[in-house]
């Protein structure tokens, strides 16, 4: 009898609770996934360079990385991926007369060695190194694998654009931005200034143009470098119709656009080289294109003819050869 009393409330309050409608009983709301850790650049390095230029000049870098992990390669050479180059947002920049610097990975460079050149050559736009495979130098990093070889990571991705398109960067932007004092001490080492940014797109994975748009410009301020990319595919699907937004909300404010060394007051990089003849006939030559004959042989036929000067007003006749 006293279980009784002592469990018959708790059954009725049971019952009570089963009965009562849906919407009025407690859910417990489903567990979100966790964000990807990241290890993030320094917040307080003592080195504003890294992520602004001057606040008090009205001009900002649009900045791209060409992402190519080892990952990428591997589906884009299995037709996977159609593309790994977002050749909208190069279009849209030339024809916007915008400039802007692109940083590279070597894999990438592997992959559209013309590409490279070509944009190593475009006076609008200056080349940046973004390391070899995209290996992250510090861990976790939006689940990138760690590098192995920080100092051939930068090595490397250095040789591979200078083969191709005939520029040495100087300036160098770390995988996922994730990156100690220690990388930025082994990069000047190296010869490159290590380059971040104060506004970062959301562009990657990111299907709405309109929110990548939305973000930087709600960020946007003079001196600001701006991180994007240049890779497109299934990676970054919305930069291009973003980035026309994005160049025409800077410009309603007033801001113009300039390379990252121009946005730092720093001197432009150089251009690249102009190809030589060697290097503008080697495709040719790789076609092992020959003549049909020799070459007295191919012009005998045009050596027959005697041609003259223009012959006088009402020399001879339509149709008849000239003498």
């Amino acid at each position: 009898m006293r279980l009784a009393r002592t469990w018959l409330p708790a059954c009725m309050a049971l019952v009570a609770a089963l009965l009562l409608p849906v919407s009025a009983q407690a859910v417990t709301p489903a567990r979100q996934p966790a964000p990807l850790a990241t290890v993030d650049h320094p917040p307080v390095d003592g080195v504003n360079s890294f992520d602004n230029g001057s606040r008090d000049v009205p001009r900002v870098a649009l900045t791209f990385d060409a992402d190519m992990t080892q990952g990428m390669l591997a589906q884009l050479r299995s037709g996977q991926v159609r593309s790994w180059y977002n050749r909208e947002v190069r279009d849209i920049l030339d024809a916007e007369g915008v400039r802007a610097t692109m940083f590279l990975t070597g894999l990438w460079v592997q992959a559209y060695p013309d590409v490279a050149r070509s944009l190593a050559h475009d006076p609008l736009f200056e080349i940046g190194s973004h390391t070899y495979d995209h290996a992250a130098f510090r861990t976790p990093c939006y689940s990138l694998p760690a590098a192995a070889d920080r100092t051939g990571e930068i090595v490397r991705a250095q040789e591979q654009i200078e083969a191709a398109a005939g520029v040495r960067p100087t300036l160098l932007r770390f995988p996922g931005d994730c990156y100690d004092r220690s990388d930025v001490a082994l990069a000047r080492q190296l010869g490159l200034s290590v380059i971040s940014g104060d506004v970062r797109s959301g562009d990657a994975f990111n299907t709405s143009a309109a929110s990548v748009t939305a973000v930087v410009l709600r960020n946007l301020k003079p001196g600001s470098i701006v991180l994007m990319h240049l890779h497109g595919g299934p990676n970054a699907p919305m930069t291009a119709p973003a980035l026309r937004g994005i160049i025409q909300g800077a410009r309603a404010r007033g801001l113009g656009f300039g390379t990252v060394s121009q946005v730092l007051g720093w001197p432009d990089q150089p251009l690249a080289a102009p190809p030589t003849a060697r290097q503008l006939l080697e495709p040719l030559r790789a076609l092992k294109l020959e003549w049909p004959g020799r070459a007295d042989q191919v012009l005998a036929p045009y050596r027959l003819r005697r041609l003259r000067g223009p012959r006088s007003p009402g020399r001879g006749l339509p149709g008849q050869p000239v003498q």
